[in-house]
């Protein structure tokens, strides 16, 4: 399905006479469904607990609130706790935040059966073999805003590790002191990419405040709105999907906004709604 303000598939193929050499794919809420309530698990249990367990905050609400105010204001829990810290909004007694210890706890104390099984992302783990096969010099690259550590593990869980490779994955710490939505942290992530154009690039989100800054850069962008979101008729809200946007304020999915060059309910959709994108060479077009 085509967004934005124009439907015709001239305005959904706005670069579809270029080659599309790399699909940048975020991870939360987009390679797993925004319905498996992993988000707001991790956004309010996973931030509050390393908080409070390696932070000294005195109470979980404390904690939950000022990951709350700075998640609204950096859109990353790693980079909102850097700025907390040199704001001096931590405990007077804190130990210095490291990144990477954010990381490592989450790799070791999310509940990541709320993922499912790698069965369960079998259509995801077919669309991507399939693209992989059309066309091999298509590069696969992830690029979150969580913590690397982190990053990989829900990667494996999702049985994806073998479709993004650790020099192919892109966490926060590889951007610090940017992050998205920032135009620094995509312009780092083309310079390691061996300096690709942001038109040869496409971008699959579910964050708004990303697409929009990604279509701004030139990128094609594919925007996720979840499961069940796009069906007739269908207007209702998952509770574990609006768990998870409570938790990032303000940046649910707007098929609407003139930054979504394409949405689908979900990333195994593509190969439906871009075919071209299965064409060698590979184009950003819907037939």
């Amino acid at each position: 399905m085509t967004g934005g303000g124009d439907s015709s598939a001239d305005s959904a193929n706005p670069v579809a006479s270029t080659t599309i050499s790399t699909i940048i794919f975020d991870v939360d809420d987009t390679l797993y469904d925004v319905n498996t309530g992993f988000t707001a698990h991790r956004n309010t249990d996973g931030a509050v607990s390393f908080m409070v367990d390696k932070l000294a905050f005195p109470t979980r609400e404390a904690a939950q609130a000022l990951r709350d105010e700075y998640f609204e204001r950096y859109h990353a829990t790693a980079k909102g706790l850097q700025v907390a810290e040199a704001e001096g909004r931590l405990p007077p007694d804190a130990p210095k935040f490291d990144p990477k210890e954010l990381s490592k706890y989450w790799a070791e104390n999310l509940n990541f059966s709320l993922l499912g099984t790698k069965e369960s992302y079998g259509d995801l783990q077919s669309m991507l073999q399939s693209l992989k096969v059309a066309n091999p010099d298509v590069a696969f690259v992830a690029f979150s805003n969580g913590p690397r550590m982190y990053v990989l593990r829900a990667l494996r869980e999702m049985g994806l590790d073998v479709f993004f490779p650790d020099d192919n994955v892109y966490a926060v710490e590889d951007v610090l002191p940017h992050c998205k939505p920032e135009p620094a942290a995509f312009q780092k992530i083309f310079k390691e990419l061996g300096g690709v154009s942001p038109e040869q690039c496409v971008m699959v989100e579910d964050s708004m405040k990303n697409i929009r800054v990604a279509k701004k850069l030139g990128m094609n962008t594919v925007l996720i709105a979840g499961k069940g979101r796009l069906s007739a008729g269908n207007t209702d809200k998952d509770a574990a999907a609006q768990a998870a946007e409570a938790t990032k304020f303000g940046d649910a999915p707007d098929a609407s906004d003139p930054a979504v060059d394409i949405v689908v309910e979900a990333v195994a959709d593509m190969k439906d709604a871009i075919p071209g994108l299965w064409r060698n060479p590979s184009a950003f077009a819907i037939q």
